[in-house]
């Protein structure tokens, strides 16, 4: 599959093109606000607490706008960020232009652009299956990445020549506004797929509780959030720590900005033109292995390097290195997240690699202060090791094999005269089986996966019972919180969880299905003696 096919989707190909020209705006905004900051104060802190002010949004809100993402139209929910955006970037503008700007405005404009983004990144993310589908999946995420390297690339330039040709940060202001218009057209035309909504909708704090249940007991989200999470923190340093190399060399600012071209311009060509054919022949585990085998030696040897032409080759392999395994992980973590359940994933992924990327870039600059970059490199190098060692450890190739489409296989409701109201509750579900008492070791380990099904599809407890009289009985029990969340669970069941539901049915050794009961609880207190 070509690396381009995407592009053919005309909703995917809008979408990327307007993410594009957004991208460029906002970085061209950075490089103006951050220059704009350094006219008005001497301060570092201030300055360096624009970085903090544009990223602080994302930790505070990604869950948060996830859930919403889950509950509500994704694409009016990024309208009215985008929207949200357009109109403090005008504002940022119309501010520059008489004059009026202060430290405070910027830094709370800077935060207001930061929360729009919040609000969007989940969303966007969980459209993007939605649109190209799980075969293009791989691909479209690879142009993301090219996309986000060309705005990387690019906006500083112009932010940069807009700001000494026209004396000021408003123009750039305003065209970073207009930039936000391309989301804003996008999103209000095209034919896009209607995301299926629960019956039984939920509140945003119930949402985000499901969420965090469901990264507790799924393996497989556990095992792309903690590698991914390792190998950003490793794989960051070369970019950190660039600037501080370049300085100690006296080279100039052209010579960085050069380099981190060629940082860029690896990932660009990596992603178009080498990655598709790796992924079509090599697995995630495969891939990711060789990805930070290569980071950990273009890291290690960065810092010794003698001249500009050979350090500009080794950044170019090292951006090569990185999109192969960013774009990895994030089609992994795509992998791993049901529909019911993507947006609230996207943003803990999200949060996750984005705290990884602080805390590294925290780290290896706190190292090189201490004991010169060069050691640093070498302890980010050894750390890209363990994250090539975890591909064994922690293997997530599997995940491109999980269907994760709503299956509706769930065991039927037994006959119930009086349904409960959406709100009674809790609610225990239990289900009867017969099995032979040989097959009890296997039964139990079966059983353990379908214990995590449960959980992370809703309930709050899940145990299974062995009939001391009669061994080829068992009983397993489940709690739910509520009707309204039993009835979810119907509807969040996959493929996959029919597979592992089946694995256990097969033990049955009746000529009746396992019977199924629920029983609603009775709150004793509430009952007058």
């Amino acid at each position: 599959m070509s690396a381009w096919s995407p592009l053919r989707n005309s909703v995917y190909r809008a979408m990327w093109l307007g993410s594009v020209g957004s991208n460029i705006g906002t970085t061209m905004n950075d490089t103006a606000a951050v220059w704009t900051m350094t006219t008005m104060t001497s301060s570092p802190y201030l300055v360096s607490l624009m970085q903090t002010m544009s990223s602080l949004p994302l930790f505070l809100l990604a869950l948060p706008a996830g859930a919403l993402a889950d509950l509500v139209d994704r694409r009016r929910l990024i309208l009215v960020a985008q929207t949200g955006a357009l109109l403090t970037a005008a504002g940022m503008a119309l501010l520059a232009w008489y004059g009026a700007l202060t430290q405070t405005l910027l830094l709370l404009a800077t935060f207001q652009l930061g929360v729009a983004s919040a609000f969007t990144m989940p969303a966007w993310q969980a459209l993007i299956p939605e649109v190209v589908g799980r075969e293009q999946l791989h691909s479209a995420i690879a142009l993301n990445g090219v996309g986000y390297n060309i705005a990387r690339s690019l906006g500083p330039i112009f932010g940069g020549m807009l700001l000494a040709a026209l004396g000021g940060p408003a123009p750039v202001f305003a065209l970073n506004a207009l930039s936000f218009m391309a989301v804003i057209v996008v999103m209000c035309t095209g034919s896009y797929i209607a995301t299926p909504r629960s019956a039984q909708q939920e509140q945003m704090l119930g949402a985000m509780a499901a969420a965090i249940r469901y990264a507790r007991h799924a393996r497989a989200m556990q095992a792309v959030l903690c590698r991914g999470g390792i190998h950003m923190f490793a794989a960051v340093a070369p970019v950190v720590l660039l600037p501080v190399i370049v300085h100690s060399r006296q080279w100039t600012a052209s010579d960085f900005g050069i380099l981190m071209g060629c940082y860029g311009g690896g990932a660009i060509l990596m992603a178009l033109l080498w990655l598709p054919k790796l992924r079509q022949k090599l697995s995630f585990d495969h891939v990711l292995f060789g990805a930070s085998v290569v980071s950990a030696a273009m890291t290690g040897i960065l810092a010794l390097v003698p001249g500009k032409i050979a350090m500009g080759l080794v950044l170019m392999v090292a951006g090569a290195a990185w999109i192969s395994g960013m774009n990895t992980f994030s089609v992994a973590s795509q992998s791993v997240f049901p529909n019911w359940v993507r947006a609230r994933s996207s943003a803990i992924y999200l949060v996750v690699m984005q705290g990884a990327f602080a805390i590294g870039a925290l780290t290896w600059g706190q190292l090189a202060s201490q004991l010169q970059a060069p050691v640093a490199l070498g302890i980010a190098a050894g750390c890209l090791l363990v994250s090539a060692v975890l591909a064994r450890l922690l293997p997530i190739s599997h995940v491109e094999k999980l269907d994760l489409s709503p299956s509706g296989h769930m065991l039927p409701h037994s006959a119930i005269m009086n349904e409960p109201a959406p709100s009674d509750g809790p609610v225990l579900i239990t289900i009867e089986y017969h099995i032979d008492p040989k097959d009890a070791p296997a039964f139990r380990a079966a059983m353990l996966h379908l214990r995590e099904v449960r959980l992370r599809d809703g309930a709050f407890r899940c145990s299974l019972f062995a009939d001391l009289e009669d061994p080829t009985h068992y009983r397993e029990t489940f709690l739910v919180g509520s009707w309204a969340e039993h009835l979810r669970q119907h509807e969040r069941a996959t493929m996959e969880d029919q597979r592992i539901e089946q694995a256990v049915i097969n033990f049955h050794r009746s000529t009746e299905p396992p019977r199924v009961k629920h029983l609603l609880m009775v709150n004793l207190r509430d009952l007058k003696p």
